[in-house]
């Protein structure tokens, strides 16, 4: 069962801030399914997914939030910020070696990640390696660290999402 954990977020969200007044009845609506729970029930699994992006850990909310906003420059301004700081922190951890071209290649890499604005060319050029190098250290140092974080936070709310799924499936039998 295919679920886009991104979408049924942003709907789960949008349910939770109105109080419960949106179109979309169900997150499992956002997952391709339907819904004949109604309104006060799908308020409570918009507040049951809420509860579990405020618990996951700092990163991986960081990481989801910024996939679930991206429409946002305002908030992906702060999400860019910490994000950087994540992955200059946990980017030296065995292997890894994010700080290679400092604190400005992580920058460049982690806006690179939220927007897709730059190249590795452009990067290339800027910090005098080739871009073929570039994209390798991208690839091996900073986007493990950012999908691996994104790919956390989703499979912390994927459970919910498919047990909401489930028991909408069984209200319709």
């Amino acid at each position: 069962m295919f679920c886009d954990v991104v979408a049924a977020v942003r709907c789960a969200l949008e349910r939770v801030e109105s109080g419960g007044m949106k179109a979309v009845a169900t997150f499992g609506e956002a997952c391709g399914g339907e819904s004949t729970r109604g309104l006060a029930l799908s308020l409570m699994d918009a507040r049951e997914i809420h509860r579990v992006l405020l618990m996951m850990e700092q990163r991986f909310h960081v990481a989801l939030m910024a996939r679930v906003m991206s429409g946002s420059l305002l908030y992906l301004e702060g999400s860019f910020k910490e994000l950087t700081s994540f992955v200059a922190h946990y980017g030296q951890e065995g292997d890894l070696n994010a700080l290679r071209f400092g604190s400005e290649g992580i920058a460049y890499w982690v806006r690179y990640w939220l927007t897709g604005m730059g190249s590795f060319r452009e990067f290339g050029r800027e910090f005098g390696i080739d871009g073929q190098t570039a994209a390798t250290f991208y690839r091996e140092h900073i986007e493990v660290l950012l999908e691996g974080w994104l790919a956390a936070g989703r499979g912390a709310v994927e459970p919910i999402l498919l047990r909401q799924m489930e028991d909408d499936a069984l209200n319709m039998a």
